[in-house]
Formats: structure tokens, sequence, C-alpha cells
């Protein structure tokens, strides 16, 4: 174990997140909406493959890719048609998921306004947003079409800020998390901010520009930007961080004072969530669960039977075990 200090974040002013492959799975959402287009127009089920190779997540000019497509279906299918499907997108087939549902609400009780940035048509982008019910868990969103300027170009970022009311864009305490180095962490490093790349398991190949921090997935970023508290090392990690190459779980342990006030934040977090979710939420009953484990931890860190508490205990925490120990992960990794 490491015995270290954990160090003091200062609340973020801003949180500018992208939408595509970063708030949502927007390629797996292509991908059906391919699927879909493929059987609409009896063609052969295996070319989506060619869609997803030309497509690049999106990156990909869409006249280029009407062109190729055209070319490889021999005119089966018209170039109108194809870019119709192209401008639909994936719109209709995203989905948010309830981790990601989860760290917006954990933003908003964090108070730190929340505006998605992404490039795209208004249209399509916008549909995106309201389908995954993310209208409901952000602050605003600029989309490129609509203000003229595209990430990374620093305009779209002041727009941002202006959707949140500031009256200007901090560079000390703005932060831009996305999956898309060449836009989200380019149009950061230009304007001086902070920024969380979202790797999905890619190494970061860029040597011209780095990003302040490299994160998993939005959760871990969202975690990170936030300065949250330290988990609990008992708290579920995801496979896809037990599995990230060549870097190890920071952890220490704390004294009691530490440890308790640790678990008041943490129960503090959790509860504000749960409520700001609303009743019949989906999620709600594992955050109650969570919530739960973490009054059992300190009842008994406090010198109160478990036995007491037990009753209260969901059936879903009774695999987790007991806090038998006072050590706290940092949310950070080191080296191995």
């Amino acid at each position: 174990m490491l015995h270290i200090p954990v160090p003091p974040f200062d609340k973020a002013s801003l949180l500018a997140v992208d939408l595509d492959n970063t708030l949502i799975n927007r390629d797996a959402a292509f991908r059906s909406a391919a699927q879909a287009f493929l059987a609409e127009h009896c063609l052969p089920p295996e070319s989506v493959e060619v869609i997803m190779d030309l497509d690049r997540s999106g990156h990909a000019p869409r006249p280029a890719v009407v062109a190729e497509l055209a070319e490889h279906w021999e005119g089966a299918v018209s170039m109108e048609t194809i870019a119709g499907f192209l401008r639909r997108g994936p719109a209709a087939h995203v989905a948010l998921d309830e981790p990601v549902r989860r760290s917006l609400l954990a933003v908003r009780a964090a108070g730190v306004p929340c505006v998605i940035v992404t490039n795209g048509h208004t249209d399509q982008q916008e549909q995106k947003i309201r389908t995954a019910g993310l209208d409901r868990l952000v602050d605003g969103w600029v989309i490129s079409e609509s203000v003229g300027s595209r990430k990374p170009h620093p305009e779209i970022f002041h727009a941002a800020a202006a959707t949140a009311g500031l009256p200007a864009l901090d560079r000390t305490s703005t932060w831009v998390i996305g999956d898309a180095g060449h836009t989200d962490v380019r149009g950061a490093v230009d304007l001086g901010l902070h920024s969380v790349w979202v790797s999905g398991g890619r190494p970061w190949t860029e040597t011209a520009f780095w990003p302040t921090h490299i994160a998993v997935g939005v959760v871990e970023a969202v975690a990170h930007v936030l300065g949250e508290h330290p988990r609990l090392i008992r708290d579920r990690v995801t496979d896809v961080v037990h599995r990230a190459e060549g870097r190890e779980l920071e952890v220490y342990h704390a004294d009691s004072g530490e440890f308790r006030r640790r678990l008041r934040e943490k129960l503090r977090d959790e509860v504000t969530a749960l409520l700001a979710a609303g009743p019949g939420a989906p999620g709600a009953a594992e955050q109650l669960a969570e919530v739960l484990e973490i009054v059992h931890a300190l009842a008994a860190d406090l010198g109160t039977s478990p036995d007491t508490l037990e009753a209260l205990r969901r059936t879903t925490t009774e695999g987790w075990g007991a806090f038998d120990a006072r050590t706290i992960w940092t949310g950070r990794y080191t080296s191995s």
C-alpha cells in the first residue's frame, strides 16, 4: 500500500463535455442505424463493416463517405438516399448508460455548470441529446452548426460559457472532456483549459500536445474533474479499469478521523444524487443500497454492532462484505 496525501482540487467553474463516444456510445448507435438501413434497402449485411470503416466515428467528411458508399454498392442506392441516411445518423438509436446518468447527477449536485459541446448538425445532435434524456441532466448544449464554429476553434468553447450563463470563460477552472484528441483536447490546449481525454483504452499517440488527464471512460473523467472525494477501496471498480495497462490503483490507509469524514462526504453525495434522481428513477434501488452500506460502515466504525443494522441492508448488498479497514482508493493511478 502507498501512504500518500491527497491533493486538494479547486472547484470547476464549467464542464464542457463532448457528446458522441463520450456521453453516449455513438458508434454502437450508428452501427444499429447502419444495420437497419442495409435491411431496409436489401443490401448485404456485411456492408456494415464498410460503413463503419468509412465513417471514422463520424469524423470523415460526409460527401466523401457518400461517394465511397455509392461506388461500393455500384449504384444500387442513390447518393441522395445515402446522404439522407448519414444525415439522420444514429440519433434514433442512442441510449444513456446508467453510470453516465449518475455522473451527471453528481455534477449537478456539486453545483458545476455542465454544457454539451459537440460538432455536427443541429437537428441530429439535438435529437441525440433528447433521445438519451441528456436535456434533463445538463445546463445546455452548443452545436457547431448553430454557432458557426467547430471544435477545436475557440469560439465554440466561449459559446459554452455563455450558454452556462457565465460572464467569460475561466481558463483556470474550465474543464473539457472528450474522446477526440484533435478536437476536444486540441481545443482545450489552444485556450489553456484543462482537459480529460476519454481514451476507451486507446493509447495517446499525439506528441505536439497532451491532455491534462487521461480517463478510460467519461464516468472516471467526471470524477477526476469534480476532485471526487477518494472512494472506499471496496467501491465497485469496472473491469476495464482493472485491466488498465501499466497502471495500479493508488491507495493509502487513513486515520480514524479522516476515514469518518470520507464516509460522511460519500454518504452526503450518494443521498444528494438519490434525491436529485427522484422517486422511481432507474438505478434508485442500487443507490439506496450503497447508502445503506455506507451507513453500516459508519456505524461499525463508531462502535455500533453491525448486527444492529444488518436487517436494514438491502439484499443486493449481502455479497459485498464488511468494511474491515480504513483503506481508501484515491481514484487516481500510479505507473507500475
